[in-house]
């Protein structure tokens, strides 16, 4: 097995593996419980990971390097046409005057 990904959460890494299950891929997340000896463990030890064969690693990584770049195009910020405000790229809806990103 060969780890392709390391999360900051336990969600994403199962996140993670789900999609990469959706495109045939097994995956593995190892790790999940070890969050509670942190402090004791270096927390780079102790964070879940991602591993699939090495047949499907390289693939793997590739649909992993393409949900990450998705979601920081997605968090980028934007500012409101309507009322100059800037709001978080998650949103669709401007925070202050309700207007919609167009």
């Amino acid at each position: 097995m060969k780890r392709i990904y390391t999360a900051d959460s336990i969600a994403m890494a199962w996140h993670m593996r789900n999609v990469l299950e959706q495109h045939d891929i097994y995956a593995q997340v190892k790790n999940e419980g070890l969050s509670s000896i942190a402090g004791e463990t270096p927390i780079t030890e102790i964070l879940p990971e991602v591993w699939v064969k090495p047949l499907y690693a390289k693939r793997a990584e590739q649909i992993v390097k393409e949900i990450i770049n998705s979601e920081e195009l997605e968090n980028e910020s934007w500012i409101c046409k309507s009322c100059g405000e800037d709001s978080l790229g998650i949103f669709d809806i401007c925070w202050n005057c309700q207007t919609a990103d167009n």
